[in-house]
């Protein structure tokens, strides 16, 4: 078993450690300076396509002096000669990179890989199980633009059943103190409304959750998971956010997306006009959030986990 540190979900942190992160992305958000580490590559290993969170980890690593390597897909690689997942993983771990930061689908094994490499780990999205980076840049929005987090009501839209940010948000939820309730077909929600020891409420229509929530969290509709597919036109007359439907969440509160956005689907191109929109400044703080985890990784674990 490997003494390394890894990074999978939240369920360990705790909420001074968690609040320590949090400084430190505002830190290095007003700093705005390079942290030179004297560390070997970090390695980005990403079976799975994306843009906002394997780049904010190219950023974050860039921005902190570390260089970075990075697999991307089979294309190009011996995964595409038959080699598996595992085996790819493996032999990039035996190259000794300062960390690893993966993700993979639920198949791949994580927890499992991960205390065997003998490298430190970070999950940068594991299948449906969970995304902790994207729900702490999350909460650390909130927390920039609301002041605060602990008693937020926080609504999740669409796709719940298949979130695996959705899965991070119950456990962070748990340690800060913020309230969790869905809105969105029947179809899309699951068992996750009493999951993690937190009694969820789930509203029957968009209006009733709009006029509840503090925060609203648009979930993509992933297609791609899903046996029969949702009507766009049909599914944003009712659940989508537009200029109509945000009537009815106060002007104090936010409307954030995780991405990718299907346009006309869960949010009108309108609404990142919207002053209570902050889309682009989840990415933004992803940067940070992700640049004080990898720093408050390799060089004082102890104050994270």
């Amino acid at each position: 078993m490997s003494n390394s540190p890894v990074f999978l979900d939240l369920k360990k942190l705790s909420e001074k450690s968690i609040l320590r992160l949090f400084d430190v992305a505002q830190e290095i958000e007003h700093r705005n300076s390079l942290e030179l580490l004297k560390l070997p590559p970090a390695a980005l290993v990403f079976f799975e396509p994306s843009t906002r969170t394997r780049l904010s980890f190219e950023m974050a690593c860039g921005r902190l002096g570390l260089a970075s390597v990075v697999l991307s897909g089979k294309s190009g690689t011996s995964l595409e000669k038959g080699e598996s997942f595992e085996d790819t993983v493996l032999n990039v771990a035996a190259m000794k990179p300062s960390i690893m930061i993966v993700r993979a689908k639920d198949e791949i094994q994580m927890d499992r890989l991960a205390s065997k490499v003998g490298v430190p780990w970070i999950n940068a999205g594991w299948g449906k199980v969970g995304h902790p980076t994207q729900a702490l840049l999350d909460a650390l929005t909130i927390r920039k633009f609301r002041g605060h987090l602990a008693k937020e009501r926080v609504l999740f839209v669409g796709d719940v059943q298949h979130s695996r940010v959705v899965s991070s948000h119950l456990e962070l939820a748990k340690i800060l103190g913020y309230e969790i309730s869905f809105c969105g077909p029947k179809e899309f929600l699951f068992e996750k409304q009493s999951a993690q020891g937190l009694d969820i409420n789930a509203f029957e229509n968009l209006q009733a959750g709009l006029e509840w929530a503090t925060v609203v969290i648009a979930l993509r509709v992933q297609t791609e998971r899903h046996e029969h597919h949702q009507d766009p036109i049909k599914y944003h007359a009712q659940w989508g956010l537009n200029s109509k439907t945000l009537q009815f969440l106060s002007p104090e509160a936010l409307i954030l997306h995780p991405g990718p956005v299907n346009h006309g689907v869960e949010i009108d191109s309108q609404v990142f006009y919207d002053p209570r929109c902050r889309v682009f400044q989840q990415v933004t703080q992803g940067v940070f959030l992700r640049q004080a985890l990898i720093s408050l990784f390799l060089k004082n674990p102890e104050d994270l986990l």
